[in-house]
């Protein structure tokens, strides 16, 4: 399948509130329920960056995928050092395996890089981000402070030696969890 991934607009929320209801849908080890909602509070938060937020649309212009990234830190006593978490991707059931979602990932880990970013996590239970060279975060003593399994705490470094000593745990924003920032 032919198709772009852009930085979303606006005028996209409406069908990415449906692309990840469709593609959640039926996929319990990786869901909760909280999606769309964190969705709306991470685009609230203000680390916020909506070249950090992407679609994938057909030839006709249609959005058939979504993925968005935000900030996090990796802290330990010692050190401190920013990356991006990939929170949400998601692909309409009917696209899926065409290899839209490895689309959005790259052009999300090029955004990442060019912003001067270490690494890229996500935490995921398939192996979707291992066919896309993500490693157990744990190989780099980096922990999750999200309770999920160890195999699903991911991450990738952007260059060699990104992650050289930057052992830590990984903090993610508030709002990831369901706190809405009163940063406005």
């Amino acid at each position: 399948m032919e198709i772009s991934v852009e930085t979303i607009d606006r005028k996209d929320y409406a069908a990415v509130r449906t692309i990840i209801a469709d593609s959640y849908e039926n996929d319990g080890p990786n869901t909760d329920g909280d999606e769309i909602d964190m969705i709306d509070r991470l685009r609230e938060s203000s680390g916020y960056n909506e070249k950090f937020e992407v679609v994938a649309k057909d030839r006709n212009g249609e959005i058939v995928g979504h993925a968005l990234m935000v900030p996090a830190t990796v802290r330990s006593a010692t050190v401190k050092f920013p990356i991006v978490s990939i929170v949400e991707i998601g692909v309409l059931h009917e696209d899926q395996n065409d290899g839209i979602g490895q689309e959005m990932v790259i052009e999300l880990e090029t955004r990442a890089r060019l912003a001067g970013y270490r690494a890229v996590s996500a935490v995921d239970n398939s192996d979707f981000f291992f066919r896309n060279n993500y490693v157990p975060a744990d190989n780099f003593n980096i922990l999750p402070t999200v309770n999920v399994d160890f195999n699903a705490n991911l991450i990738k470094p952007l260059f060699d030696g990104a992650l050289y000593n930057k052992g830590g745990k990984i903090y993610y924003p508030e709002e990831y969890f369901g706190v809405r920032s009163t940063n406005y």
